[in-house]
């Protein structure tokens, strides 16, 4: 079988579109994530260009079976949380025990100790890996602030469509946080039998991240989807992932060791699940238990080990997530300085800047009226709120030596403080 498997060709990515072309059906898993993508790369070029690159470089490291220490040999990858939760009803908030199964769910189907591992069939277990993915609440917010790692917000909305809206707050919905450091994921009522849909990477970061219908998100709320995978499966997306079939007619999802697959599976198939027509001739038919399938929460069970290199590909120094490796968001909050771009103050606010931001070597400071100012006294943190440097009234700061990442910077002037969130290219 493994032969029959590497030998399945790596379709050259000539048009990125043709990867997400809607494969049109009926009853199914209701997964927006393709349609939505295909949108998004035809409206933007500047996406569409940066997800080519981002695929190209996915493709490599496959073909290389490229390794990097920190990413594919044994360390656990740790994936910062944020749950926007947006309720128009008291039933919509759902709660913090909810949330917390939820991810419990996640870091069972990532790491492969979902206890239905051993319904996978005999044929397929051998392929099902342990992406070794964790993903836990975060701990601190952008502005230093401790936090649950779960925000909740009342809406006048009653349903929302897939449409993005419910990622910014002028709309009623809930602005992300920093997506270079948090997997954003809202939960909201979804309209349409939308069960929820998820960016890819290379996303602008004021929409990337998944969003979920709130009765599928966490275990025991839908008839159905009742094991909170769908969010397995959207993750799976945001993590580079795509529908087994490619969404297409025996398309690829640039996975070697996933069958050829005609189409979508629904429901609970028996094994083997053999498509007429289909474009796998192997006995043991498709693989309807992967996680990337369309079939009911109860029978989608694994991920596999090339899979698991294409997730993980994102983490590496040059991949599209790798920031997620350094996230400030599992630190320790910040309780020696005020929060990020806000002021403890005498008498007037006060507003204070750096620039250039960011920067590779030296930072300049000015005021509200981008005046250039000399600081009384200024102090630079990591994002883990220690100290680093400080000094007194200079112009100017040299940040050559700091290594490349988020910091702040407590500025001291005219008897007022501020702190500004920079970052050192």
């Amino acid at each position: 079988m493994e032969s029959w498997f590497k030998n399945q060709p790596m379709k050259y990515f000539v048009c990125i579109l043709l990867g997400f072309q809607i494969h049109a059906a009926s009853a199914q898993r209701n997964c927006g994530s393709a349609d939505y993508w295909k949108q998004q790369l035809q409206s933007d070029a500047a996406l569409n260009s940066r997800y080519m690159q981002i695929e190209a470089s996915s493709r490599h490291h496959a073909a290389m079976k490229i390794q990097e220490p920190a990413v594919e040999d044994g360390s656990t990858i740790t994936v910062p949380v944020v749950v926007h939760i947006l309720y128009n009803t008291s039933a919509q908030n759902i709660s913090d025990a909810q949330v917390q199964l939820q991810l419990n769910v996640l870091n069972q189907d990532f790491q492969k100790s979902n206890e239905d591992i051993g319904k996978v069939p005999a044929a397929f277990a051998g392929y099902a890996a342990d992406c070794q993915i964790k993903f836990v609440l975060a701990k601190t917010d952008p502005q230093g602030y401790a936090t649950t790692g779960i925000i909740r917000k009342k809406t006048t909305q009653s349903s929302w469509k897939q449409d993005d809206r419910m990622k910014y707050s002028m709309n009623g919905g809930d602005d992300a946080w920093d997506s270079r450091y948090y997997l954003n994921i809202w939960v909201c009522n979804l309209a349409d039998g939308l069960l929820g849909y998820s960016t890819f990477p290379g996303a602008a970061a004021d929409k990337d991240g998944v969003v979920i219908r709130t009765d599928v998100f966490g275990p025991g709320n839908n008839a159905v989807y009742n094991k909170g995978r769908t969010a397995t499966h959207e993750i799976g997306h945001w993590l580079n992932l795509k529908h087994l079939w490619g969404d297409a007619d025996c398309g690829s999802d640039d996975v070697e060791d996933t069958p050829p697959q005609k189409t979508y599976s629904s429901g609970c198939s028996s094994f083997p699940k053999i498509t007429a027509g289909s474009c796998n001739n192997n006995p043991d038919g498709d693989m309807f238990m992967n996680f990337m399938d369309f079939s009911d929460d109860a029978c989608i069970l694994m991920f596999t080990y090339g899979q698991r290199q294409r997730m993980r590909a994102i983490f590496t120094a040059d991949g599209p997530r790798a920031s997620m490796r350094n996230s400030p968001a599992l630190g320790k909050p910040w309780n020696n300085a005020p929060a990020a771009d806000s002021a403890k103050h005498t008498g007037n606010p006060i507003s204070l800047s750096v620039y250039p931001n960011p920067s590779a070597n030296t930072i300049y400071f000015r005021d509200g009226n981008e005046s250039s100012i000399i600081p009384d006294h200024y102090q630079i943190f990591d994002a883990k709120g220690q100290l680093l440097m400080s000094g007194f009234k200079r112009p100017a700061v040299q940040i050559n030596r700091l290594m490349q990442g988020i910091y702040f910077i407590r500025v001291q002037y005219d008897g007022k403080d501020a702190v500004i969130r920079f970052m050192k290219q």
